[in-house]
């Protein structure tokens, strides 16, 4: 899986959307102390995802509420806070068939953190590029 050293893999319960909590729980410090978090919605499992971590820090959904999920929004839409913890997005939205054909830009200092569960070891990805990844393995790993 070409993991560096400096990496740890965690098999955890609670499947992706167990992980959709436990994301802004232990990357954001102080908790509803004025922190925030960059979600970038482009479908129906990054909406929940966004819609759990508000119960714990301040969300800011960097493209404005769509209203149906059929093309990602241009990146030159997106407004990215500096000040964000890190910057979440789901690589493939299964319910709507939306799936991100690169990896997106994270600001310095914000790492880059993604719901993989639904492409989860299909293709090779640049690790080092990500703070961290979520998945449930389930879909492509185990025995659904």
């Amino acid at each position: 899986m070409g993991i560096p050293d400096n990496y740890s893999i965690l098999l955890m319960h609670g499947a992706g959307t167990g992980q959709f909590a436990a994301l802004p729980m232990n990357l954001v410090s102080g908790l509803k102390d004025g922190s925030l978090v960059n979600y970038l919605v482009t479908g129906a499992w990054s909406d929940k995802s966004a819609k759990e971590a508000q119960k714990y820090t301040t969300v800011n959904t960097v493209t404005p509420k769509l209203k149906e999920y059929f093309e990602i929004p241009n990146k030159s839409e997106w407004k990215l806070d500096s000040n964000a913890k890190y910057f979440f997005y789901t690589d493939n939205e299964t319910i709507h068939g939306i799936e991100l054909p690169y990896i997106p830009e994270s600001l310095p200092n914000v790492p880059l953190v993604c719901d993989m569960t639904s492409n989860f070891l299909t293709r090779p990805i640049d690790i080092k590029k990500y703070g961290a990844v979520v998945a449930g393995t389930q879909k492509n790993c185990g025995i659904a």
